[in-house]
């Protein structure tokens, strides 16, 4: 490499704080081979050096698909050194790739370096995925963009728009959509995301542990995936800090301002696929947890002001962060209704478990929603020996698992058998009256439990999902929101978990 252009390299490196090669390959779809004289073209993004030549930049395909946008001139020489930077608003480079014979493919690529050591000398280098390109003559049964024989390369669903069925279509997984590049932030269109962009005020923000937990929770999830894996991937993206003149302390009303918040710091780009957590301090002049705009939703607050430990505990956090954040994926404080405190449903979406976490095989802390079925019961006959009944497949080993909490306190025993309802200390093979919502009668029917699992949205009240989902699979919903904005209830505050109500 001559020094002028080492220089120039340098000098670019310092400006942006990012260098390195941009490379990829491509391959035809239906054979599976790799395609020469294929043309990637830079339709967004920046260029430095003296192979950029007039705009637009662009790279032709070597005899292995392979296409290189050399930084550094090791591999197309001295006078083709080609450095790419995001365009200034933008988050990810544009590539734009075509064959005559093929149809063209745009893929939005947020550079990843990774270091690399050869001959003694450092490299920064960032791949992009393979490309299928198809022929123009190519079948497309879905419609979305993907050829049939593109999709059995990338393993997935010819016949649907949405492999995974999370609202995201696999083309948009595979190779982004209007300048997000989801592939970065671990998308894949084989197995269920979930993307949520948070902002925090100063002195507010999750502790890390607390965020992992959250991410492990989703991660351990009893959901079945088309690559053969559980689990759901959450991608918590904590991404800015609230400037101390925009920190608005008490939201009030608490949705315009903070759509005043989500204006200046949201990126309008992610919204198809992002959900937007801020972080703050309190709201509508009270000492909520945090509330989510309806359910299913876009939108949602934790606030972490109002706690007796400053910005709540490592447990407070997390709990409340996958309760609001379950509210947001269609989930109500009684699962499929608004029963709040209901004894049978075992899930961080009931007041009893949000701040502390369920108990699990002895274990407290556990972050979890529901993952079982338990049959409704009534509050003026219990029996302490065959606790709850289990509705199919939920079996009485699963909920034997269970620690239970009436009152908001952990009784002995298990949802399966011996649970005392009346913590006296004995078990009573006899039908007694308990009060199992934390209302204060014993009159109440207590509706069943579901599994939340297998009941989650991913719409985000209409508002997930991007263009290539189909007309038959656009973003405008099937049924109507569970729970409208305005007639969405504050979530708990600290006092509730001290015996208040």
């Amino acid at each position: 490499m001559s020094m002028s252009y080492k220089n120039l390299l340098t000098a670019s490196m310092a400006l942006i704080g990012l260098n390195g090669c941009v490379y990829g390959y491509v391959y035809d779809a239906g054979s599976g081979s790799a395609i020469q004289g294929a043309t990637v073209t830079v339709l967004s993004g920046v260029c430095s050096g003296n192979g950029c030549g007039t705009s637009p930049t662009y790279r032709q395909t070597e005899s292995s698909g392979l296409y290189v946008f050399d930084a550094y001139g090791n591999h197309n020489g001295d006078t083709q050194i080609q450095l790419l930077t995001v365009a200034s608003g933008q988050e990810a480079l544009r590539l734009y790739y075509t064959r005559p014979g093929y149809r063209s493919v745009s893929v939005y690529h947020k550079p990843k370096y990774e270091e690399v050591t050869q001959d003694g000398a450092t490299y920064q280098i960032s791949g992009v995925q393979p490309v299928y390109l198809c022929l123009t003559t190519a079948i497309d049964s879905d419609g979305d963009g993907v050829c049939d024989e593109a999709e059995a390369r990338y393993g997935t669903n010819p016949y649907l728009t949405d492999t995974d069925g999370d609202r995201i279509s696999d083309n948009a997984e595979l190779f982004g959509y209007n300048g997000v590049d989801l592939r970065y932030y671990g998308a894949d269109p084989k197995k269920k995301d979930v993307f949520v962009e948070m902002d925090y005020y100063p002195g507010l923000k999750p502790t890390q542990n607390a965020l992992d937990r959250v991410t492990a929770a989703f991660a351990a999830a009893p959901v079945t995936n088309p690559n053969g894996t559980t689990g759901v991937a959450l991608h918590l993206v904590a991404d800015q800090q609230i400037a101390a003149a925009d920190v608005d302390t008490d939201l009030n009303p608490v949705w315009t301002d903070f759509d005043v918040i989500k204006a200046k710091y949201f990126n309008a780009r992610r919204a198809p696929f992002f959900h937007y957590l801020l972080v703050a301090d309190h709201y509508n002049a009270g000492g909520s947890s945090g509330i989510s705009r309806g359910i299913p939703a876009h939108d949602f607050i934790v606030t972490l002001g109002n706690w007796g430990t400053p910005g709540g505990t490592e447990q407070q956090q997390a709990g409340t962060l996958m309760h609001e954040l379950g509210h947001n994926i269609g989930l109500r404080h009684g699962g499929n209704d608004d029963t709040n405190y209901k004894a049978n449903y075992l899930s961080l979406m009931s007041y009893h478990y949000q701040l502390g976490g369920l108990r699990v095989d002895g274990t407290d802390g556990v972050l979890d929603y529901s993952r079982v079925r338990v049959a409704g019961t009534y509050e003026s006959s219990v029996n302490e020996v065959y606790a709850f009944a289990p509705v199919s497949p939920t079996t009485e080993a699963d909920l034997a698992h269970y620690g239970v909490r009436i009152s908001n306190v952990f009784v002995a025993g298990n949802a399966s058998a011996n649970l005392d309802f009346n913590n006296n200390g004995a078990i009573a093979n006899a039908y007694i009256a308990r009060d199992l919502n934390f209302d204060g009668d014993t009159l109440d029917y207590i509706p069943a439990a579901q599994n939340d699992w297998t009941s989650l949205v991913f719409d985000g009240a209409g508002s997930i999902g991007d263009g290539w989902l189909g007309s038959t699979q656009g973003l405008s919903r099937s049924e109507a929101f569970f729970v409208v904005p305005e007639k969405t209830e504050s979530c708990i505050t600290e006092s509730q978990t001290r015996g208040g109500r």
